[in-house]
């Protein structure tokens, strides 16, 4: 086997296969143990909305760096990329993510109608 072909062996087949495994373990739960619909509450608290927030923002950021640790830094051999990630995806998640997600709560608040008015 050539340079290239163990290359695409060791860089690319891995995602792939991970990502197709993870899709196949998450479709299994899905049909297994289908989710109960809980009605949302109408307007959480700021204090609720920003811990949402932050749960999904930090959470993602993370997912990410997990994902850039294990397939870039570890299998492609590339420890430049976690640095990058780092500093890109938090730009990104705290920078752009967190204030558009904070700004568009404020609008559909603002745009909501009041308790008692129509």
């Amino acid at each position: 086997m050539d340079e290239n072909a163990a290359d695409i062996w060791r860089r690319i087949v891995p995602p792939l296969v991970a990502a197709f495994a993870l899709f196949l373990v998450l479709l299994r739960s899905a049909v297994r143990h289908p989710a109960t619909a809980v009605p949302a509450p109408t307007s959480p608290s700021w204090r609720a909305f920003f811990g949402y927030l932050l749960v999904t923002v930090g959470g993602g950021y993370a997912a990410m760096l997990v994902i850039v640790l294990v397939f870039h830094v570890i299998l492609a051999r590339d420890p430049g990329a976690l640095r990058s990630a780092a500093a890109g995806g938090a730009f990104l998640a705290f920078g752009v993510v967190a204030p558009v997600f904070t700004a568009s709560e404020w609008v559909r608040r603002r745009r909501a109608p009041r308790v008692g008015q129509r």
